[in-house]
């Protein structure tokens, strides 16, 4: 069978001449975003990540290929809203039946460790659903944050879901939540959810900690980068969150299909403010994830040897 990992010309130079890269996760094309906006936002983070000095790799399936660096052509395609989100699970069924999709968390995680790519960035990582106690819904992200060793910068985790629960999880399993230039864990619509985390100070700080975790102790998991948003993007969706929550249950979405619908509700309640909020974190996490990619290969220090 053919190899399915399809990875641009001018991502396999950058990765073969050891330049930064950063990966983007494409659900929120599919599915995160609506249109336009969401092909939009794809297009300006890729060129926020290359103004910073880094090459910028969208991951989607086309037509069954896993491709690492999307094209315009492509990403518009995935923004169209036909592509179904893809997990890790759900990959070699999409490459079995030649179909597109929009990647995940977990899987954009999966695919750029193994194409050699150490940094990602996102909006918010998935986490353990509302009643998760009864209903055992925890997102793939997290089982995949466990295991992939990949530095992802983010928001935090996705408001609608059990933050406190969340960060439970992944102290449980090893994986190290640090927040930058912040020692309060951003809630992706705020910059406060009362929970305390490590602080780091810049982009430095971060590649010398990655630096240091697989060769001192042996990490082999993800290190989360939490990043707030932009303090003038803030916006006060708890109790628009809530109503949400409540109308996914009384309609029964559950599954995949949940954390898109809250979006989405959260959205409409909120008359696009917190979409507005979910454009400028993306962005803003855009460009920290590539400071901290060009931080990570800079000239005194070409070769990390951090998860590749």
């Amino acid at each position: 069978m053919e190899n399915p990992l399809d990875i641009s010309h001018e991502i396999s130079v950058a990765l073969s001449r050891n330049q930064p890269v950063v990966a983007l996760e494409s659900s929120v094309i599919a599915h995160g975003l609506p249109a336009p906006a969401n092909v939009e936002t794809a297009l300006e983070m890729e060129r926020i990540i290359r103004d910073c000095g880094a090459v910028p790799a969208t991951i989607g399936v086309i037509d069954g290929r896993i491709r690492v660096g999307l094209t315009k052509e492509e990403i518009e395609r995935l923004g169209e809203g036909k592509a179904p989100k893809l997990a890790v699970r759900d990959i070699p069924y999409a490459v079995a039946k030649k179909l597109d999709g929009g990647l995940t968390v977990s899987s954009t995680a999966r695919i750029a460790a193994s194409a050699g790519i150490v940094v990602m960035a996102t909006g918010g990582i998935g986490g353990v659903h509302r009643g998760a106690a009864e209903t055992f819904d925890i997102s793939a992200d997290l089982w995949e944050l466990a295991r992939t060793p990949i530095i992802v910068v983010c928001s935090g985790v996705k408001a609608v879901l059990d933050i406190p629960a969340t960060v439970e999880w992944l102290e449980t399993h090893g994986v190290p939540i640090y927040g930058y230039e912040t020692s309060e864990l951003p809630a992706f619509y705020s910059r406060s959810s009362g929970i305390l985390v490590p602080k780091l100070e810049g982009s430095n700080e971060v590649a010398d900690l990655a630096k240091t975790a697989p060769g001192a102790i042996g990490a082999r998991c993800a290190l989360v980068i939490a990043v707030p948003i932009p303090e003038a993007n803030q916006v006060p969706a708890a109790a628009h969150i809530e109503k949400a929550v409540q109308e996914a249950e009384s309609n029964r979405v559950k599954g995949k299909e949940l954390t898109p619908f809250l979006l989405k509700r959260v959205g409409e309640l909120t008359g696009g403010k917190s979409t507005e909020a979910n454009i400028a974190l993306l962005k803003n996490n855009a460009q920290v994830a590539a400071e901290i990619a060009v931080a990570l290969f800079d000239d005194r220090d070409r070769r990390i040897g951090f998860m590749v």
